[in-house]
């Protein structure tokens, strides 16, 4: 019963003591046993050890909670409006699995433009709809954002935007309304 106990204490040790120096020793005892150590012993061979990696966590109550969606990129291609008018930014959508995107444009959608939705990675278009949906959406924070592609090769942004998914759970049966 101890014996499995003293040798998960030994490697504990060991690795700390090892945690302590990139220089560590090698050998074989007469039974076929392989040792390490940090001190040389007769028959030992130097082994190096890259340098430990190492994190430094963010002190609390500096990292923003939520951030701000980013404006819509200047106005191109003769528009004068271009932006995610669904899902809101910081939404949290209740018992769905999936989720529809929509934008406002201003004036109205040209022939020949179009407009490509992207859900975490995920695109839809190039279409001339204003809105999609993102079918097979799971739990959790996502990401959502449209580009309007002119027919000239302008460009334009709208989003991104963070919203959440939320199912039910033993903790929460029905959605907080």
């Amino acid at each position: 019963m101890w014996k499995p106990i003293l040798i998960v204490v030994l490697a504990l040790v060991t690795g700390i003591a090892m945690a302590q120096s990139n220089t560590v020793y090698r050998w074989v005892d007469a039974q076929g046993n392989v040792h390490y150590s940090d001190h040389p012993h007769p028959g030992s061979s130097k082994v190096m050890l890259p340098q430990a990696q190492t994190f430094a966590a963010p002190m609390a109550g500096n990292t923003p909670m939520a951030t701000p969606p980013l404006p819509a990129t200047a106005p191109t291609a003769g528009y004068s409006q271009f932006s995610l008018a669904a899902p809101a930014n910081q939404a949290t959508l209740w018992y769905v699995h999936e989720v529809t995107v929509s934008v406002s444009v201003s004036p109205e959608l040209r022939s020949g433009d179009s407009i490509t939705y992207h859900v975490d990675g995920k695109s839809i278009g190039p279409t001339q709809a204003t809105s999609v949906t993102f079918k097979d959406v799971e739990r959790g924070e996502h990401t959502a954002s449209a580009t309007l592609n002119a027919a000239n090769g302008a460009t334009m942004s709208a989003g991104p935007v963070t919203f959440y998914i939320r199912q039910k759970s033993v903790l929460a049966p029905k959605p907080p309304h």
